[in-house]
């Protein structure tokens, strides 16, 4: 059973963490989105399949941590990716709505000023104001 959970192998004397993740919970395009969210702190190799399993090889390029710490560090960017994913997939209607909308509506056609008052002081077209006195 301990197998089952050990995704994370770290190798001291190569300086590198091999990260195991099944593509069928992870798509690749996340594994992709996770792999450059660590570039600046490890160097990336992808290896395996994607029908059983991908290889994260994770070589220290910036990380002050520990090489259990990268490949913790490198699922919690894959967990955000997916979340995000997810996120993206749920809210695609109201954006779609949203952009739909804008381009129905046109803010020059509401607009009742003509182009000669567009021109106008602000104080010719509605007074002084008095901002900031005490009085």
């Amino acid at each position: 059973m301990a197998d089952d959970f050990d995704f994370i192998q770290p190798d001291e004397k190569k300086k590198l963490v091999v990260v195991k993740i099944n593509p069928k919970l992870y798509p690749i395009d996340i594994i992709y989105s996770a792999s450059y969210s660590v570039m600046e702190k490890a160097f990336v190799m992808l290896e395996g399949s994607l029908d059983e399993k991908v290889y994260v090889v994770l070589k220290l390029r910036n990380f002050k941590g520990t090489l259990e710490e990268l490949g913790q560090l490198f699922y919690d960017e894959l967990n955000a990716a997916a979340f995000y994913a997810v996120q993206l997939a749920r809210s695609q209607g109201v954006r779609e709505a949203l952009i739909h909308g804008l381009s129905q509506a046109s803010p020059l056609e509401n607009m009742s000023d003509s182009e000669e008052s567009i021109g106008q002081l602000w104080e010719e077209k509605f007074g002084e104001a008095n901002e900031g006195s005490s009085e």
